[in-house]
């Protein structure tokens, strides 16, 4: 794609400005060189993207069948059949419903077992529990439960396609077809978008559209017109409907017209383009909520705003006297909230005003802030209290000036403590990006910096920089979640695009400099495909050779970084070629119960490795129901140890009893390090680089002999 020549918004272009591209030599900028001799090439670029998706398409497609579901898959994908078949979106609103629709479409018309489900108690509660419903769908569904997940996941490379697209398209405008190109091989071998972009989540699906909706905004802000803000209304709506991080783009979006408007000069009054752009910015907002409802089937929307249960301490206020008696609830954390903070509209004059957006959104909003906020510790201390029946204290407690918070553990380079770090995010992206994309990332600011470029061009630079600053600071220091790479995706997109810079700023060197700097990019995008091609398809585990790589000890990361769950089943083919007869120790981060294997009539033989008493607790309830728990003592032989699990995340675990669904969910929750003793111990082997697999002796069991007790 041949980039046009940059004009100013809505009228023709700026007198200092040529219509016709000028080359460098001309005076011109090194991205406008790209774009001369429009169609050159045209056919062999074509091809050149064509080739490039369908190798992406084909790593993504290899690695989704190798790998077993991910803990936030099991749950995703059987809430998307609920959304299709009810009508209904309150099981698990905890995110928008389009990426988990479209990925649970295929499943749907392979008839999965649904009728037991709709028939559970934990289904007619007015809050479903998406655990439950996801557990009891493996269990009636266990003989073609892996199938089922792979017809899910091969849908979700076609966002990471539609990306592709979107990268390329801007880029190539940008700073020409070559550029374009370059953007497009860093997106396409990038192995965090593969790792992300084949799994039923939405954090690929929510950057592509953000990315998509983003690009369509900026092609309205190069030629304001009624078609294009209605264009980005829907791409901005759509973009709603995968994840609420997309939010920001309300507030991204104003900041890049505000921007466009400074730099760039126009014929026409101030008044008049003011004017325009707040009657189409206007439509675009209405055009995104309408997107919205539509999305969720207009499912409670004009509900009264005052009616609603909100928990997030955006949307609560204390109530009368700091404490009230809430409504019942089996939601763990709203319990411990909703005590001593209410909806902020009851008792307003917007309590009865209709909400113009869906229940199940609103209440999921909710529940990510409570998720990104952390639960207040003092409404846990006013808890214990009110439990103890001590009204003033608990009041007291509810009411404190301490803002303080407790959220989920967090690990970095070895350390696993409960508060995060404010340089997570960029520790992660410097550990996990290869060095090659590093390389050709690092020289695109050096362009930035040197190359001459107008005003307009400022404009188009600050329209791909934005997301990306926004995001990494806003997750930087507005929040706590120091979880995964995969909360600053986002960015991703933008950084490639940009990346592009580097084609053209090397074209305007001259002679022998021209071709080291070709040579350089060359390079650099080998690095990137040869870690990529190194990794596959194990591509969650992968970790820049300079960080370390994915075996470091101790780890970098875990969780999404490292050990998401994926590599059960990579487990059972070890043992089934390794040790057919002999049972192993297995501790597992994930939420697929191991007995699946024998459920489905491939015996695997397992159980709980030792834990102390104090490190875990039953949460068995079902009566009558046999349980086994772990071992009780250390025995030489093998065991598997998730890396999540060996330096310290507590976690719920299964039991390994004979298979029966009154004790198919997790039965035990193992505190903090509760497998850290296995850290005195070499493995012989590492499935996927996320599970440990260990052939302990006499001697490596006297050593844990004092770290386990009696």
């Amino acid at each position: 794609m041949v980039r046009k020549s940059r004009s100013a918004v809505g009228h023709s272009p700026a007198p200092e400005r040529s219509e016709k591209p000028a080359t460098p030599d001309e005076g011109g900028t090194p991205e406008q060189a790209a774009a001369v001799a429009p169609g050159r090439g045209a056919l062999w670029i074509g091809l050149a993207v064509v080739v490039l998706l369908a190798v992406h398409l084909a790593l993504a497609e290899r690695s989704l069948v190798v790998e077993n579901p991910t803990i936030d898959e099991v749950v995703h994908m059987p809430a998307g059949l609920t959304y299709w078949q009810k009508g209904t979106f309150r099981l698990y609103h905890h995110n928008p419903p389009l990426v988990k629709m479209i990925a649970s479409l295929p499943v749907l018309m392979a008839g999965p077992v649904m009728d037991p489900l709709y028939q559970m108690k934990s289904w007619a509660d007015r809050d479903p529990s998406p655990t439950t419903f996801s557990q009891t769908f493996a269990f009636v569904n266990a003989d073609r439960y892996f199938e089922l997940f792979q017809l899910a996941r091969m849908v979700m490379p076609l966002f990471t396609i539609l990306g592709g697209l979107v990268v390329f398209a801007w880029s190539s405008r940008l700073y020409g077809a070559w550029g374009g190109l370059l953007s497009l091989a860093l997106w396409v071998f990038c192995p965090n978008i593969l790792a992300h972009g084949r799994l039923v989540t939405t954090d690929a699906g929510s950057t592509v559209l953000g990315a998509a909706a983003t690009y369509v905004f900026w092609r309205y802000l190069r030629s304001p017109s009624w078609k294009w803000a209605v264009a980005a209304g829907l791409a901005l709506g759509v973009a709603q409907l995968s994840k609420f991080s997309m939010l920001v783009l309300y507030a991204v979006w104003p900041f890049l017209w505000l921007v466009r408007l400074g730099l760039v000069p126009a014929v026409e009054g101030w008044g008049k383009r003011i004017g325009r752009g707040l009657g189409h910015g206007a439509l675009i907002v209405a055009l995104s909520v309408l997107t919205i409802d539509a999305g969720y089937l207009f499912e409670g929307v004009g509900k009264p705003l005052g009616s609603f249960e909100f928990a997030s301490g955006t949307l609560t206020s204390p109530p009368p006297g700091g404490i009230r008696t809430p409504p019942e609830t089996k939601n763990v954390l709203y319990a411990s909230i909703w005590p001593f903070a209410q909806n902020r509209f009851r008792g307003t004059f917007l309590e009865n005003l209709p909400a113009p957006l869906p229940e199940h959104y609103l209440l999921g909003f909710d529940e990510q802030k409570v998720e990104a906020d952390g639960i207040p510790k003092r409404f846990q201390r006013a808890g214990q209290a009110l439990a103890a029946g001590d009204i003033e204290t608990a009041r007291r407690e509810a009411t404190s000036a301490d803002r303080s918070v407790s959220g989920y553990p967090v690990y970095l380079n070895g350390e696993l403590r409960q508060s995060g770090w404010w340089y997570y995010y960029f520790a992660t992206l410097a550990y996990k990006v290869p060095e090659g994309t590093w390389l050709i990332v690092l020289a695109s600011v050096v362009a930035l910096a040197v190359a001459r470029r107008s005003r307009e061009a400022w404009a188009d630079e600050v329209a791909v920089w934005t997301v990306p600053v926004v995001v990494l600071l806003a997750m930087s220091f507005l929040t706590d979640i120091n979880l995964g790479l995969r909360y600053v995706l986002a960015i991703f997109p933008y950084v490639y695009i940009q990346a592009g810079k580097v084609v053209p700023w090397v074209e305007g060197f001259a002679g022998r400099s021209r071709t080291i700097g070709r040579s350089l990019i060359a390079g650099c995008l080998g690095l990137t495909i040869a870690a990529t091609l190194a990794i596959h398809p194990h591509y969650l585990a992968y970790f820049n050779q300079i960080s370390g790589g994915p075996n470091r000890v101790p780890a970098r990361l875990i969780d999404s970084n490292l050990d998401w769950g994926q590599d059960l089943v990579g487990l059972r083919e070890w043992c089934r070629r390794n040790i057919p007869d002999e049972p192993i120790g297995l501790a597992c981060f994930g939420q697929i119960n191991p007995s699946i294997f024998t459920v489905r009539g491939d015996r695997f033989d397992w159980f709980l490795p030792p834990v102390r008493p104090d490190l875990i607790r039953s949460t068995f309830d079902a009566p009558g129901a046999r349980v086994v728990g772990p071992a009780k003592e250390l025995k030489p032989g093998y065991y598997a140890v998730s890396a999540t699990l060996l330096y310290g995340l507590h976690w719920r675990l299964y039991d390994s009893t004979p298979y029966y669904q009154e004790a198919w969910q997790p039965a035990w929750a193992a505190s903090s390090d509760a497998f850290a003793y296995f850290r005195l111990f070499e493995p012989i082997a590492r499935i996927g680089h996320s599970i440990y697999v260990y052939k302990l002796s006499e001697a490596d069991v006297a050593r844990a002999a004092p770290l386990l007790g009696p």
